[in-house]
């Protein structure tokens, strides 16, 4: 016998400000994880305000590669993998090594 109705399950997930988590938790785009939150909207999560990230972070323990976008924002990384997704939002960018890694593989052509 066929059921009556085709019955769909939907999952929404909001993202909300946590005030435990810690202001001034750094993001690896550099910007402290309130920044992450429109203070005016009730503390929507908006991305950050001053670059490109959309979603926080939390910074890596060690910090292998800075990748600077565009000439202005920058974006801390700990793994090769990071610093790809990270030059995919940039047009321009610059990928240096505090930790004096490798970056020749990360000049553009």
């Amino acid at each position: 016998m066929e059921p009556i109705y085709i019955e769909k399950e939907r999952v929404i997930i909001e993202r909300a400000y946590n005030p435990k988590y810690g202001d001034d938790k750094m993001c690896r785009c550099g910007h402290p994880y309130y920044r992450h939150f429109d203070s005016y909207e009730e503390m929507s999560d908006v991305g950050c305000k001053y670059c490109q990230c959309q979603t926080f972070t939390p910074r890596p323990e060690i910090i292998n590669y800075i990748v600077t976008l565009n000439g202005r924002s920058k974006v801390e990384c700990e793994t090769k993998e990071e610093v790809y997704e990270a030059m995919g939002l940039a047009w321009q960018y610059v990928v240096e090594s505090p930790t004096g890694k490798d970056v020749s593989e990360f000049i553009p052509f």
